[in-house]
Formats: structure tokens, C-alpha cells, sequence
């Protein structure tokens, strides 16, 4: 006779009535909760009583942001939309009136909305005819729902998988993947005999001292299947980024590094000039780097910056420098670091008896239109090399081992170019068939070096997200921030 636990022949009698039902159901028909219905039904499929049938339940949900233009309009409508009334505008103007000009820029080139025209030296944006999207009419059904699934929109369900799929990767609209449980009584559950569904209790499960020594636990102990399938546990853990910084960190401590800090506000002088980056140089514009107005600008170090002002004006040995004027009231402005390089020399002016290894694993800033591969903030991984007659050579050593470490064994390096390295390099990984780029390094020009006291320096820079998403096996970098409880939990605690 099948032996069944008090659980198991509350669940058979009410499937004898309904012969089939959800989790969900069942555990409201039988007053259980739903873990016990489920823990039930599998027990009672290993004795082919009921069949349980798994399937996953697909909702959306506008995120924050697409509730916002579900108001006022995706991006590249609302600039579109001032296009029509204020004709042709400059692209200058646009970034201070639209904080996603950026995004809308790039869809109203790819949608044919708006084109970029010069006149006299500046940057036009003029406005050509568009239609009505198919995303805004999801938008706008989306509005009214919490959550939605594809038969709750207006347009025709193919369509809609593939809408949905694009605002997702816009961050406009967020997915959900629920577990749904079926659970159906099978033709040995009907004709199961009634004394089985009525034989004595058979389902104690914790031991009492009066149970023990009164023997009425003998016969009546709930029986335990040790395959059957239980509930899934996710234990506390860190976030994937943080183990990988931790890890880095591991990799570079036991390869003799020195961890260093630095301020995320910096001046142009630390963020740039330090590194001879020339004063006129794009990377400066207000499109590419955070500038700020409190404070607004930042006391630089006297003598310092009259050294490294007679290298940008004249050079050094070696050098000619950049020629024409410096600027201390531009070197002075305050930004938001866009590198962890200037706060290495930073550490570097203090310590700057060679031979020396530094690295530092920080956050950095840039004006980056938020998409599946750029986001405005991210980890860079910093390291420098300070010492006595160093070479390419002993940079590419390093950093081989370090990939190594990171599981990395196919690497590449090919020639690269930066204003403060000299020679530069770029390395590759080999990743999926076909090679990513990964680290950009090089020897630090005489001219950064010379003003600042210091001997040979090597440098290298890695992206902490890029090494996340190879890990992790994502395609956009912006799960990494999401709160996707889900997608969390399910990420082991061993990265590959």
C-alpha cells in the first residue's frame, strides 16, 4: 500500500474533486501553503499519482525610466518634437535642454527623424518628418497596467515580442519570468482506493522525547523520497561586480602591488594636465567630461604646476612640448575623475622612491549615452610600474600574468595610441571566436614623468565592467546595476 503523509491526502482528495489545478489553486482549495502543495505533488508524481507540469509565465513592467517617457515621450520624440516648433537648433543647445539628447541624437539619425548639419563651424540638428512609432502606442498601453504580458497590448503579438525586445535593451521596459506549476491527477490518483486516502496519520516528522519512549513514532514516521525535488535556497552573498573586485584585488596583492585611493573630484590639472593631455584636447569638452559648479574650481600645488606648465609650454629633454600658452585658471576647474591615473601620480609624487608597483580599482565618469555596452560610471582598474630602465617588455610580462589569473590564456598585444604613453599598447583576449579588446597600456612619456621627479613609469588601464560581462556571459552592461533579484540569485558564487 502507498504510504502518504497527511499533506499528501489532502492534495489527492481535493485533485479527485478538480482533477486539475495550479499551485496556486490548489493551495487556496486545501489550505495550504503553496511550498507544501508542491512538495506534495512531486511525492505523489514519484508513485505516478498526479503529474506535474512545469512552465515559466512572461510579465512586463515599465522600469522608472520608461514610465517617464510613457508620459512625455520617448527621447528622440520629445527633441523632434522641438525641432518642429524651433527649427534647426545647435546641437550645444540641445545638450542643455534634454539630459538624453545623446540617446535621442543617435535614434533620430537611425530612424531618419533629423539629420546633423555644419553651418559657419557649428553643429546643426534639423528636424525631417516622422511617423507614429509602434513603441509609443506600446507605451501608452503600457500606462495603464502594472504589469502586462503580450496579449494585453494592442498590436499583434509577434510584433510585440519584438518591440518589447528593443525596450528592453533600452531600459525602458522590464521583464519578468515567473515559475507556473500545472498539476493534474492522473488515472492511478482517480482510482486510487479510499482506504489510502484515509489510513492513519502516517507523517510525524520531528521526534519528541514522549514519542521515543511512549514507541508511537514506530509505523508512523513520514516517509522521505531523497530524490524527489525540494525547494531552492539562495543563500546571502555579494554582488557578482564586488567579488570581482575583490578578486582582482587578491590577484595584484599577491603579485607584490600597493593598493591606492583618490578623490573622485578632481581638478583638470590632476585629471589632465599632469598627464600632458594638451589643453585644447576633445577629451576636455563639456560633452565628454562632468565639470562641476560646486566647487568649481580646486587649489593646485604651486611649484608642482609651474613644472608641469614649462613642460606643456617648451617640453622637456627630448621634448618640445605643445607650445603657445597654460592656462591655471583652466587647470584649476573641478571635474569628476574620468581616469584613476591622476590619483596613481598622486600617489606616485609621494612615493616616488622606485622601484615601486601601485594599482587601484575606483570608480570613474564620463558623459556616455547610456546603452548596452557605455554606461556614464564604471570601475577602472588602475596599475603602475615605477622603477629603473623599464620596457615594454616587462609591462607585457605583468599583464600576461594577470590575465592569466583571470583566466584569460589567449592574449594578444598590437600597437596603440594615448597622449602620456609612449610607445602604447592595446590588449586582446581571445573570447567566443573572435578577439576583445581588454587593457590599454605603455610607457609614460619623459614629459609626464620628468616634472613629477619619477624614473621609468609603466602603465596600464582594465575596464572592470567589460571583464564582468565576459564572465557573467552578458550582452548588456547595464544588468549589472539592475535590480534583478532573479538574475542575482541565480549567479554562482565561483565566476568563471
Amino acid at each position: 500500500m502507498v504510504q502518504l503523509s497527511k499533506n499528501d491526502r489532502i492534495l489527492l482528495r481535493s485533485l479527485k474533486r478538480i482533477k486539475r489545478g495550479s499551485a496556486e489553486a490548489l493551495a487556496k482549495d486545501t489550505a495550504l501553503r503553496t511550498e507544501a502543495v508542491l512538495q506534495s505533488a512531486y511525492l505523489l508524481q514519484t508513485n505516478g499519482l498526479v503529474h506535474v507540469e512545469e512552465d515559466t509565465h512572461t510579465s512586463y513592467e515599465l522600469t522608472e525610466e520608461g514610465s517617464t517617457y510613457a508620459e512625455k515621450g520617448l527621447p528622440e520624440r520629445q527633441v523632434h518634437d522641438y525641432l518642429l516648433i524651433n527649427g534647426p537648433t545647435p546641437l550645444s543647445d540641445l545638450q542643455g535642454i534634454f539630459p538624453a539628447v545623446q540617446i535621442a541624437i543617435g535614434w533620430l539619425k537611425r530612424r531618419g527623424w533629423a539629420v546633423i548639419e555644419t553651418v559657419n563651424g557649428n553643429s546643426f540638428l534639423s528636424p525631417r518628418p516622422a511617423d507614429e512609432l509602434t513603441e509609443e502606442r506600446v507605451l501608452q498601453d503600457a500606462k495603464v497596467m502594472k504589469r502586462f504580458t503580450l496579449r494585453d497590448l494592442s498590436i499583434k503579438q509577434q510584433q510585440a515580442e519584438r518591440i518589447l525586445e528593443e525596450l528592453v535593451k533600452r531600459n525602458i521596459v522590464r521583464i519578468h519570468k515567473t515559475p507556473s506549476h500545472e498539476i493534474t491527477l492522473t488515472r492511478a490518483g482517480d482510482d486510487a482506493q479510499l482506504e489510502i486516502l484515509s489510513s492513519a496519520d502516517r507523517d510525524i516528522a520531528d521526534l519528541t522525547s514522549e514519542l521515543i519512549i511512549s514507541g508511537a513514532w514506530r509505523g508512523r514516521l513520514k516517509p522521505y523520497d531523497v530524490n524527489a525535488d525540494t525547494l531552492t535556497l539562495y543563500p546571502g552573498k555579494a554582488h557578482p561586480l564586488r567579488r570581482l573586485i575583490d578578486e582582482m584585488r587578491d590577484i595584484f596583492i599577491s603579485m607584490g602591488f600597493t593598493e591606492f585611493k583618490g578623490p573622485i573630484v578632481e581638478s583638470e590639472f590632476h585629471n589632465f594636465d599632469v598627464l600632458f593631455v594638451p589643453q585644447d584636447h576633445p577629451a576636455r569638452d563639456e560633452q565628454d567630461t562632468f565639470y562641476l559648479s560646486r566647487p568649481a574650481a580646486l587649489e593646485l600645488p604651486t611649484e608642482l604646476a609651474a613644472r608641469v606648465a614649462a613642460a606643456h609650454i617648451s617640453g622637456c629633454e627630448g621634448s618640445l612640448g605643445w607650445g603657445g600658452e597654460f592656462d591655471l585658471a583652466r587647470s584649476s576647474r573641478a571635474v569628476l575623475r574620468t581616469h584613476t591615473t591622476g590619483s596613481a601620480f598622486r600617489f606616485l609624487v609621494h612615493h616616488s622612491d622606485p622601484p615601486s608597483m601601485i594599482f587601484g580599482i575606483d570608480r570613474v565618469f564620463r558623459r556616455e549615452s547610456m546603452d548596452s555596452t557605455h554606461l556614464p560610471q564604471f570601475h577602472q582598474c588602475e596599475g603602475t610600474i615605477h622603477g629603473e630602465d623599464l620596457n615594454l617588455a616587462d609591462l607585457i610580462g605583468v599583464l600576461k600574468t594577470v590575465f592569466a589569473r583571470l583566466g584569460f590564456e589567449r592574449v594578444r598585444f598590437r600597437p596603440g595610441y594615448f597622449p602620456f604613453t609612449e610607445p602604447s599598447l592595446e590588449g586582446d583576449i581571445f573570447v567566443d571566436g573572435s578577439w576583445l579588446e581588454l587593457v590599454g597600456a605603455g610607457v609614460f612619456r619623459p614629459e609626464v614623468t620628468q616634472p613629477l621627479g619619477l624614473k621609468s613609469v609603466l602603465g596600464f588601464s582594465i575596464g572592470i565592467e567589460r571583464i564582468a560581462m565576459l564572465k557573467m556571459g552578458l550582452t548588456d552592461i547595464r544588468k549589472l546595476y539592475m535590480s534583478d533579484i532573479a538574475w542575482l540569485r541565480k549567479i554562482p558564487s565561483a565566476l568563471r
